[in-house]
């Protein structure tokens, strides 16, 4: 396989070496969109061949460790990145929607003869599908003092005092509405909200709870499988988020979200030949996702496969200059590949953009320490001290410095 890319790239500088002699033509043209085509099918059999690896260690048990960086950074920071938990995901709002995405029919109880009730009813309705929900929440009061039994308009005004911040007030609506409602449309919407309030709150579990049971009465849509997701992951239940996430992205594949929060609970399982697989089946599909690329980006690397690694870095960098994260992820890959040079100049361009880019700052502290330029070094782990996301290996780095200085004075 690495030979038949080897040839792609031969081919490549074939066709630029033609295009500088000729400039653009039909044939090169012809020729350049061949070798595409040809690339193509390279991705898709190395997607295939890691679905299949992926799936031979889930059926065999097997915990492959490639790693075989050429270099020797004993001292060296690792990549903090690949080992990190989801970044505590948040639900999407609840929509008053069925699976199939079409807004329910509004079932306007017989007994509300008065024009004017549903004018307001209608009203309050408009101001919602506006996000005017203050405007909203006062027509549906109305609506609901007159009636007291309209769960249409009892269930927008819930998600209305949601959309404010007030899910206080919307709990007993829906408290309401959960134990006097049997339409199934209304129950799903109901509890997913509900579940919303809770999450709001810090009640996972009871969230997690309420949407186990919304989900399994069959007319959940996307949104409530992706927020049972995130609600499974803050409770530790990991394998369960993925399938989840499953769901989701089989409705909607393109789901950049579910895509990404998926990548990281597999990392966080220890289960990166299938995050390798998801995040290139997530790249295929959103090629313009700097995001699902960084996360490739760091997966290629952890795999050992730095040169494509560092393409797909550059190529990232290309799309997003001015993100100090991917400048950082190049740097390390460079590092890795031996050119200190590069790496330390992509990590200062990441300091340079972001003064409190963490991850940058680590890095340079080690290759200072490697410089044997203590003072630096120690400088620079301050500063990345400020970033509470790499704080806990600033810590390690400022430990392991102390106890080499004290074993100095000893001997």
């Amino acid at each position: 396989m690495s030979e038949s890319f080897s040839e792609l790239f031969d081919e490549l500088g074939r066709i630029e070496q033609r295009l500088s002699d000729e400039g653009p033509g039909p044939e090169v043209l012809e020729e350049l969109g061949a070798l595409r085509a040809q690339a193509d099918e390279w991705m898709e059999n190395w997607l295939v061949l890691e679905d299949r690896i992926a799936e031979l260690c889930e059926r065999f048990g097997l915990d492959l460790d490639l790693d075989p960086s050429p270099i020797n950074h004993e001292n060296a920071p690792s990549n903090v990145e690949l080992g990190t938990a989801p970044t505590s995901p948040a639900p999407h709002p609840p929509q008053p929607e069925g699976s199939d995405g079409i807004s329910m029919v509004w079932h306007i109880p017989p007994h509300l003869d008065s024009e004017a009730l549903v004018r307001t009813f209608r009203k309050g309705i408009g101001f919602f599908d506006l996000w005017m929900y203050q405007e909203a929440v006062a027509e549906l009061e109305k609506v609901i003092e007159q009636t007291g039994d309209f769960p249409v308009a009892r269930l927008y005004l819930a998600l209305a005092y949601m959309a404010q911040g007030r899910g206080h007030e919307a709990e007993p609506h829906l408290q309401i509405l959960l134990s006097t409602e049997q339409s199934p449309w209304i129950l799903t919407s109901a509890r997913h909200a509900r579940a919303y309030v809770y999450a709001e709150q810090g009640r996972w579990r009871e969230a997690a709870e309420d949407l186990v049971v919304a989900v399994e009465g069959g007319r959940g849509g996307p949104i409530l499988h992706y927020n049972l997701a995130v609600a499974l992951i803050r409770v530790g239940e990991w394998a369960g988020a993925i399938e989840q996430l499953i769901h989701v992205l089989e409705v909607d594949s393109r789901d950049e979200e579910a895509w990404l929060v998926g990548i990281a609970v597999l990392k966080r399982l220890g289960r990166f030949r299938l995050a390798i697989s998801w995040a290139l089946h997530g790249y295929r599909l959103l090629p313009d996702s700097w995001r699902i690329g960084k996360e490739l980006a760091i997966l290629l690397d952890y795999f050992g496969r730095l040169e494509e690694a560092a393409r797909m870095w550059k190529r990232l960098l290309r799309l997003q200059p001015g993100d100090p994260d991917l400048w950082s992820g190049w740097g390390w890959t460079r590092w890795r590949q031996g050119d200190r040079l590069s790496a330390r100049g992509a990590w200062k361009k990441a300091a340079s953009l972001n003064g409190k880019a963490g991850q940058a700052l680590l890095y340079l502290g080690w290759a200072a320490l490697e410089a044997g330029d203590q003072i630096k070094a120690w400088r620079y782990l301050e500063r990345a001290e400020q970033d509470e996301t790499v704080k806990d290996a600033v810590h390690a780095a400022m430990e392991w410095m102390e106890q080499a200085k004290e074993q100095k004075r000893v001997l």
